[in-house]
């Protein structure tokens, strides 16, 4: 898994290429350039969880990950389809816009908020 607090560089995601791009294009679409999307996320950082296919989720509970996976997993703002079957979620955590990001890969598509609760 990967944490990331700050906008990212496009090679520092550590997904296929083509998922990258597609995250990339994702996280700049609300913004006219790259500029803006820097100087919002330092005003109001996200952050970016990028699931790999080997996690062990029930190795997270309790932890403040496990609690950002959760508020993902129930209240998201979007739910959208990337590349190679991977999924983006999102979820707004204040009123200034910061959220955090979810990247799932298909191996990982079964986990729900109630598949994290059950664990």
């Amino acid at each position: 898994m990967q944490t990331i607090n700050h906008w990212p560089d496009i090679t520092d995601l550590g997904l296929p290429e083509p998922v990258a791009h597609d995250l990339y294009d994702h996280l700049l679409e609300p913004f006219d350039t790259e500029f803006e999307a820097k100087v919002f996320w330092e005003e109001a950082p996200s952050t970016i969880i990028i699931l790999e296919p080997l996690d062990s989720i029930k190795q997270l509970e309790g932890d403040e990950i496990w609690k950002q996976l959760k508020f993902v997993l129930t209240y998201p703002e979007f739910t959208t389809p990337l590349k190679m079957d991977y999924q983006l979620m999102l979820a707004i955590t204040n009123d200034s816009g910061s959220g955090t990001y979810l990247v799932i890969p298909p191996e990982l598509s079964h986990i729900t908020s109630d598949h994290l609760n059950s664990l």
